[in-house]
């Protein structure tokens, strides 16, 4: 935690987003009719911090804003409704935005974009209070480990994400061409553009082939008589469930929608910047204020910005801040550790030994090793085959609705998630004892 201009930060997601989508997102997040007519409270988000790709959001947004929102979306069944209907309509609006217009049109993207945010901004901080809420009226009718129970069910998403069932429709039909067609947006995330070659594609069917439980919805099929089961003890409140598994669902969801438009939008991006005489990454290096104002940076500053740059939204305002500006946001996010102490929050219990492999990117799966202990700051689904071979998983965030959590409870495989420092006290080779059951990592030998 840090405070900046008076408003205290808190670290939460690695997300390295391009100054562009970032500008979006927080223009997106200030605007208080929408989260009105989104949510059905009158709020805006001000402060939100980019940092070296990790953001930072405002300890009002993250603990006072989630718990009055939790509370307004489960007072009562049409609070959700409402939510889920707007959500959903706001969603299909930026889907056909992507179908529409011309391929020099790309001020539809940013006006979808807006109106696509407070989506973005929610449904990321109300999963654990949802989970808290769930399991105090589940436990006022059954005993604490009955509700254990039925929430490690209840925790995992009955509906398939994108990436599941995109990839189950390859496996069955192993269409290379059209899995390219369909599913490079999920290679190209925040602002980058990169379609799979065919070598690629075939790679992850041979891995799909080899990987016999892809398919099995054994775990599913339990989550759906919890489902049937927790309704039926909450009785006029089973609508608590819906919320939840809304809500899980649509945490990954979300920014995958974000991420699929903005690749479908490269076309009219790289026309806007051959019209603007510049190049597809001066273009997403630009905010959203300086293109449509055309006060383009020059050129030494986004050459500098693609090195390095800080996203930052204080007090309402934009700035992107490079070269040697960023140092002092650079100082503001570094975290000094103070002991080997590793804490986190159980999202799947049990306990497991094995040698770290910290993840930071797609070339640190190639030599992960069965048996080894997944480190990251979060997991996304590119890691799924290293988290097959994996014997525990850790991460620095999320939620008990996160990835990896979810894939955890999937696998059965011992998780702590939340530790916020594991990336920077393990490193690979440590063998740890990874305890599930306490929320903890013990360092057995460096």
């Amino acid at each position: 935690m840090f405070k900046y201009r008076g408003v205290k930060f808190i670290k939460t997601v690695n997300r390295p987003y391009c100054p562009l989508m970032a500008s979006l997102f927080f223009i997106g997040f200030s605007n208080q009719k929408k989260w009105k007519e989104f949510l059905g409270l009158s709020y805006k988000l001000q402060d939100v911090i980019e940092i070296e790709g990790i953001f930072y959001y405002p300890e009002y947004h993250l603990v006072d804003f989630a718990q009055k929102a939790t509370r307004h979306v489960l007072k009562s069944e049409d609070n959700f409704l409402h939510l889920k209907k707007i959500t959903l309509q706001r969603e299909k609006e930026i889907l056909q935005t992507m179908k529409a217009g011309t391929p020099k049109d790309f001020t539809s993207l940013f006006t979808q974009y807006l109106a696509y945010q407070p989506a973005l901004a929610l449904y990321h901080i109300c999963d654990d209070a949802i989970d808290d809420y769930l399991r105090k009226e589940l436990n006022k009718k059954v005993p604490i480990k009955e509700v254990d129970i039925l929430m490690s069910h209840l925790n995992l998403p009955l509906e398939l994400n994108l990436d599941q069932k995109i990839k189950r429709w390859f496996l069955k039909t192993e269409n290379i061409n059209g899995f390219i067609k369909k599913h490079s947006w999920n290679f190209s995330r925040y602002g980058k553009h990169h379609f799979l070659s065919n070598k690629e594609a075939f790679d992850i069917l041979k891995d799909l082939k080899k990987d016999k439980n892809f398919s099995d919805d054994k775990n599913r099929k339990e989550t759906k008589k919890a489902i049937i089961q927790a309704k039926k003890i909450l009785g006029e409140k089973s609508y608590y469930v819906d919320v939840m598994q809304f809500f899980i669902y649509y945490r990954t969801h979300r920014t995958d929608i974000l991420n699929k438009i903005f690749f479908a939008y490269h076309e009219r991006l790289s026309n806007l910047a051959a019209s603007l005489e510049m190049g597809y990454e001066d273009v997403i290096h630009c905010s959203y204020d300086e293109l449509v104002k055309n006060n383009i940076p020059t050129r030494k500053i986004l050459e500098a910005r693609k090195q390095e740059f800080v996203s930052c939204f204080s007090h309402g305002k934009t700035r992107i801040f490079s070269g040697k500006e960023i140092a002092y946001f650079k100082k503001l996010g570094s975290e000094k550790e103070i002991s080997d102490i590793i804490t986190g929050r159980t999202a799947f219990p049990g306990v497991a030994t094995g040698l770290v492999k910290i993840i930071h990117s797609p070339k640190d799966m190639d030599d992960f090793k069965k048996g080894n202990v997944l480190v990251a700051s979060m997991t996304t689904p590119s890691m799924v085959m290293a988290m097959k071979k994996a014997s525990a998983f850790i991460t620095d965030e999320g939620g008990i609705t996160c990835h990896a959590a979810i894939l955890a409870r999937e696998m059965k495989k011992p998780c702590v998630i939340g530790t916020k420092n594991a990336t920077k006290i393990l490193k690979d080779g440590d063998m740890v004892e990874v305890d599930a059951n306490k929320g903890a990592v013990k360092i057995l030998k460096k």
